[in-house]
């Protein structure tokens, strides 16, 4: 990828502020979001990132890991027909990563709902 990116890079608070991941995938968390303005999706490859970092290819790989175990972003890869040679990666931005425990039930409730309701019954009869 030979083209510089001409578009203003976004590093949300939450990536910002996250300790689990190392500070070099938080500028490159900014640089996918300033290459996907255009198009929805980032498609530089590793050499493009290494030369703009400075860095090795293993660094570029463990930053990209960190953000997708992390939720901020997802990557599709496109392999060459018959081969297992990659063709084109595509690197999409998570706006909003799930968390792993948003949405399940709590096992453990201070006052269950029984409780608390015999608890009222109690104290409307008396």
């Amino acid at each position: 990828m030979n083209e510089t990116s001409n578009y203003y890079a976004i590093i949300p608070a939450n990536v910002r502020y996250n300790n689990s991941i190392q500070q070099g995938a938080k500028l490159l968390y900014g640089e996918i979001t300033a290459l996907s303005n255009k198009t929805g999706c980032c498609w530089a490859g590793d050499q493009y990132f290494m030369g703009l970092y400075k860095v090795s290819q293993a660094t570029i790989q463990r930053w990209l890991t960190s953000l997708e175990k992390n939720g901020y972003i997802d990557r599709t890869v496109k392999y060459k027909d018959g081969s297992k040679e990659i063709e084109k990666r595509y690197i999409r931005i998570n706006a909003y990563p799930i968390l792993k425990n948003e949405n399940t039930y709590t096992q453990k409730c201070e006052y269950p709902i029984l409780k608390m309701s015999k608890r009222i019954i109690q104290v409307l009869i008396i």
